[in-house]
């Protein structure tokens, strides 16, 4: 029988022993090579083929999801070369015989080569020459390709994957995934945002002690909270949002390049400001499951109920942690940051400010998108063609109503005539009244940004 009849016999399908396996001297893992010599030892230089041979024993098989791929070998019947998986091949080959692997590594296989579940057979695919391999190979290692080659896992989903194996690596991972996924529950992140968070960022901030013990995490790797659930969720929120929203010079709060002590001080600022969480638990236990992440206690409850952080008349800020702002405009972003900073007992005068500078920015912004915005439009006619079009667009409740009532009485507290006529001369609100007029605009707000971050024209 000729050699190509033998070799169209042997396609496809086969379990061939490890002392007929070659290596691709050509393999693009490394420059090309002469002799095989040369590419067992440019693999185990730089391919980390002695942990991965310690793998493979101690497994006792390669991976059923991760077939060889050879082609025969010219002039040496019944024997094959390793076009998909050289890795494999040469720490199956090193670990059957280690005299043919590097100094360094000889007495680590050694050890192993002794070992009864060292595989001496293995599962291949027989292609009938290197052209044939190669479209395989391709979708094998050259990426995404629009879909058709191999999508690699995000971190997340690396965690995810990872399930209940304690060694995997992965794992580090697993209280950032748990709080974004969280957040998302809550409705205090979009799944978008979720999308742009860095999560070895996170990571590296929850996985530092003094960071966590402010956040009002107990476990490095679960869900564990020994302070009141909204005050910690708004404070991870907080933490997740530093790490999205530049500073005006560009830089970021929360970022990848920290150090130790640089997470520490954030978080210590995060408690100067009073977002960190204050109210103590009796013991350490697992958050309740995820429901919308609320500023106030439920209209449900009944009987005298302990004000939580977020009540106005405990809260030190303006602005709620859990006021979020996806829409893209740096104004926006800045307003809201400083009200989440700005400490109202101390500057109720810019904190009214700043009130209205972000309610009729909002409103603006909301006119502009429907096209109902003019030059030179007074603060009522502003307010009014912002709550006929919210009405329009079917919005109804206290987001309407609210804000028709600024239209229609210009010296109640919360509209924008009043938040003016006070940083003109007139009366300073309190800051517990300002509290409350942000709570006031709050569904209104709320409603216009909807339709700004839905981009809907």
């Amino acid at each position: 029988m000729s050699n190509q009849n033998q070799a169209q016999e042997q396609l496809g399908d086969q379990r061939i022993a490890v002392s007929r396996l070659h290596l691709n001297l050509n393999n693009p893992r490394h420059e090309p090579v002469s002799s095989e010599a040369e590419a067992i030892a440019a693999l185990c230089d730089d391919e980390l083929i002695a942990e991965l041979a310690k793998d493979i024993v101690e497994r006792g098989a390669l991976s059923p999801l991760e077939v060889l791929g050879v082609i025969p070998m010219e002039g040496n019947p019944g024997h094959f070369v390793s076009v998909e998986g050289n890795r494999r091949t040469c720490a199956l080959i090193v670990a059957n015989d280690p005299s043919r692997a590097p100094d360094a590594i000889r007495p680590q296989l050694r050890a192993l080569s002794s070992r009864a579940n060292l595989p001496k057979e293995v599962k291949v695919f027989v292609f009938a020459d290197e052209a044939e391999a190669q479209q395989w190979i391709q979708l094998r290692h050259l990426g995404a390709q629009g879909g058709a080659g191999t999508k690699d896992w995000t971190a997340t989903q690396q965690n995810r994957a990872a399930g209940g194996s304690k060694g995997a690596a992965a794992h580090a991972n697993t209280l950032a995934v748990s709080v974004l996924d969280r957040l998302v529950a809550r409705g205090a992140l979009t799944p978008q945002q979720r999308k742009q968070v860095n999560l070895t960022t996170i990571t590296r901030y929850l996985g530092t002690p003094g960071v966590r013990a402010i956040l009002g995490l107990g476990s490095n790797r679960e869900l564990i909270y020994t302070h009141d659930v909204d005050e910690v969720d708004g404070a991870l929120l907080r933490l997740v949002e530093d790490s999205l929203t530049p500073a005006e010079d560009g830089s970021y709060r929360v970022h990848s390049r920290s150090s130790s002590s640089d997470r520490l001080n954030y978080a210590h600022e995060l408690k100067a400001q009073g977002v960190a969480p204050s109210t103590l638990l009796d013991r350490p236990h697992a958050p309740p499951a995820a429901t919308k992440l609320r500023t106030q206690p439920e209209n449900s409850k009944t009987g005298p109920q302990k004000r939580s952080a977020a009540h106005p008349d405990t809260r030190k800020r303006l602005i709620p942690t859990d006021f979020r702002i996806s829409y893209k405009d740096p104004i926006l972003a800045r307003l809201r940051r400083e009200g989440l900073e700005l400490e109202l007992n101390d500057f109720t005068f810019s904190g009214n400010y700043l009130l209205r500078a972000l309610v009729e920015q909002v409103m603006t912004l909301y006119a502009k998108s429907v096209r109902k915005h003019r030059p030179g439009m007074t603060d009522a006619a502003l307010t009014q063609a912002c709550a006929d079009e919210l009405k329009k667009s079917g919005v109804t409740g206290k987001a309407l109503t609210n804000l028709e009532k600024a239209a229609g009485a210009m010296h109640t507290g919360h509209s924008l005539h009043s938040l003016g006529h006070a940083v003109h001369g007139g009366t300073i609100p309190t800051a517990n009244d300002l509290k409350k007029h942000f709570d006031t605009w709050r569904p209104s707000l709320e409603a216009m940004l909807d339709h700004l971050e839905g981009g809907k024209p």
